[in-house]
């Protein structure tokens, strides 16, 4: 149910993620042709306008040579008869009026009376010195006749020449009637407005396929690396439960191993029915079964610490007085030379620390099992490089050459303790740590065996 809800979630969120994305896209997508279609609208309203300015020209051409014409003829002279040919432009049907500047700007003439007398612009003065016409819509006009609403009106401006024909010493202005214009830019704006939305929809629709086929293959993907993790999590975890199988069987392996010698001994007693036994005999099974439920208990301690290992703590001290516990009697029935010694500032988990004190038993009790009456066995703990190193040193007289290739493989050895066994169940709880046990020396003086973990915690890193 959980999983179900966490799904629905997670497609909710993704499905609110791609809402957002396509409104995004359609947001810039949108932009993009508006801007697009206001710039092309602007364009086009110049070019439309400016047209009207480019026919202009040659009319006004031709109104000025016809009136140079008269002027030579000795009827009027020469700049009455440039404005007097600009003059005629007021019977053409459209015509609201004319003006006529000269080269500063300054008004000379013009037709109706009612229109303003204003000198032009600086910028149109500038302008006029192009010599090229150019066009101006007014939407609401400039000339408004007495009792009558504005108008639309196109404002043309057109450079005229001198006398010599080079320099521009006049500028002919005409105010047209501007509803052609009007009606030619409503056309206009209605097709790009109609070709803007066929643009902006089909756009849209584009993208909303591409938008919806994409994020359906991005879920389908996420869908399967999610089915894909999940497998790998059920994977880890059945590998992490064989790891810890394993590591029962090990500890498993131990307590039996453990077992056999004090159980023989118990089952020799049991074959006399108790008879003829003395107090010494009984001392020895009821050692032996201590040494059983002490075996036991070591067992239930690893077990129980196997889910906990970071709850808990054991010092390098607290491990070198377990050793000492344990075997300082026996080594001392054999007369050895027996000591445990630990750097302090030591910290393992309870877990490590645990299953590596069932490692060291079983490595001590081969070494004082092989080293002779008043020889010496020592167990060191220390600490390197952010590891803890269990190192086991005995006088014992070494191992062959035979027992070295095969000392961590599960073999039976001559002793009826079965140290071959041991040092194999020991390397299996080794590589359960993620720990190495290895055999640094070997020869007829003694041997020295070490366990490296790559846990270790000094106790200034826990406070």
């Amino acid at each position: 149910m959980t999983d179900q809800h966490g799904n629905l979630s997670h497609f909710r969120g993704s499905a609110r993620v791609q809402f957002a994305a396509l409104w995004m896209v359609v947001f810039i997508f949108g932009g993009i042709i508006g801007f697009s279609s206001l710039q092309l609208r602007k364009d086009l309203r110049v070019k439309v306008v400016q047209r009207y300015a480019d026919i202009w020209g040659p009319v006004s051409k031709f109104q000025v040579e016809q009136g140079v014409s008269d002027e030579l003829s000795g009827i009027l002279d020469f700049d009455d008869a440039i404005i007097f040919s600009l003059m005629s432009a007021q019977e053409v049907d459209g015509a609201l009026g004319i003006q006529v500047f000269d080269a500063a700007g300054q008004y000379l003439a013009g037709v109706p009376a009612e229109i303003e007398e204003l000198e032009l612009s600086l910028d149109s003065v500038e302008r006029m010195q192009t010599a090229s016409p150019w066009a101006v819509y007014l939407p609401e006009g400039n000339y408004v006749e007495p009792g009558s609403s504005p108008q639309p009106e196109i404002e043309l401006s057109i450079p005229i020449l001198g006398r010599d024909g080079v320099r521009i010493e006049y500028l002919a202005r005409y105010l047209m009637d501007g509803y052609d214009v009007r009606d030619e830019l409503r056309i206009i704006d209605a097709n790009l407005t109609k070709q803007a939305s066929l643009a902006f929809f089909s756009g849209i629709l584009l993208v909303s396929v591409v938008f919806i086929w994409s994020f359906w293959g991005l879920r389908n993907a996420n869908k399967e690396v999610a089915e894909r993790a999940a497998r790998l999590a059920k994977a880890n975890a059945e590998l992490a439960m064989v790891a810890k199988t394993s590591a029962i069987g090990a500890v498993a392996s131990h307590l039996i191993h453990g077992l056999n010698n004090p159980l023989a001994g118990i089952r020799e007693h049991l074959r006399s029915n108790g008879e003829d036994l003395e107090q010494d005999d009984w001392a020895d099974a009821r050692k032996a079964t201590s040494r059983m439920q002490a075996m036991i208990n070591e067992v239930v301690d690893v077990l129980k610490n196997e889910d906990f290992d970071e709850m808990e703590t054991l010092s390098g001290e607290g491990i070198a007085q377990y050793l000492r516990n344990k075997f300082e009697l026996k080594a001392q029935e054999k007369e050895l030379d027996f000591g445990v010694r630990s750097e302090a500032r030591i910290l393992l988990s309870a877990r490590d620390a645990n299953i590596a004190k069932l490692i060291l038993s079983n490595l001590l009790d081969n070494a004082i099992e092989a080293v002779s009456e008043g020889g010496e066995v020592e167990t060191r703990i220390a600490s390197l490089n952010e590891e803890v190193v269990f190192t086991i040193i005995d006088t014992g007289p070494g191992f062959s050459e035979i027992a070295k290739s095969n000392l961590f493989s599960p073999i039976q050895s001559s002793k009826t303790a079965g140290a071959g066994i041991g040092l194999a169940i020991s390397q299996q709880l080794a590589r359960h740590l993620g720990a190495t046990l290895e055999l640094t020396r070997s020869s007829s003086s003694g041997s020295e065996i070490q366990l490296t973990l790559s846990s270790a915690q000094e106790v200034a890193n826990q406070s």
